[in-house]
């Protein structure tokens, strides 16, 4: 495992109901002397560069047109993660039933007792149910009376830590990729 280098961005509420609104193609041009890999939309990336954390928060800043409020781990930690298998007993059903990973931005000012269950109607939609490592894990639920209820906000509030989150399926997508280009060399 010590084989993986580079680093994942992730960027909080870019691109999302209006806000924080940038396009992908011209921030890579911007960034192309990391080696950045874009997945999706959400500003989730892949630095390849052997660059530092703090390099790489600069020239975000510097190339997108608003303050980014961004986690950035190692590729490594997302792989460990990922090949954990944290959710290896539950089946997940599309758009229904996924599970999340938020990554702490710091050490907790709290530990508090798991699972804890929010829920905007009768049934839970966000379950927090584990920390491992900088990773904060549980599974959402669609709630079926409408209403959202957003794992970092559930994290942040009992952890008492700013949180960025990503669903399961995009953290299993991104250990797929660094791993592809781990088996292929530079």
């Amino acid at each position: 495992m010590k084989d993986v280098a580079g680093h994942v961005v992730l960027l909080r509420g870019a691109n999302v109901g209006g806000k924080n609104v940038f396009k992908v193609a011209p921030l890579m041009k911007k960034l192309a002397a990391l080696d950045i890999v874009n997945l999706g939309a959400a500003g989730t990336f892949i630095v390849r560069a052997k660059v530092s954390p703090a390099r790489i928060r600069r020239e975000l800043e510097a190339a997108l047109p608003f303050k980014p409020r961004m986690s950035i781990v190692t590729a490594k930690e997302i792989v460990e993660l990922v090949e954990s298998e944290p959710f290896k007993n539950v089946k997940f059903v599309p758009h229904k039933l996924r599970g999340w990973a938020a990554v702490l931005e710091g050490p907790a000012k709290a530990r508090p007792k798991l699972p804890i269950e929010k829920r905007p109607g009768a049934l839970w939609s966000v379950r927090f149910e584990r920390v491992a490592g900088r990773f904060a894990l549980g599974i959402w639920r669609r709630p079926a009376a409408g209403g959202f209820v957003f794992p970092s906000d559930v994290v942040e509030r009992a952890m008492g830590v700013s949180a960025t989150t990503r669903f399961w399926e995009t953290l299993v997508r991104l250990a797929a990729l660094i791993s592809s280009r781990r088996r292929q060399g530079p």
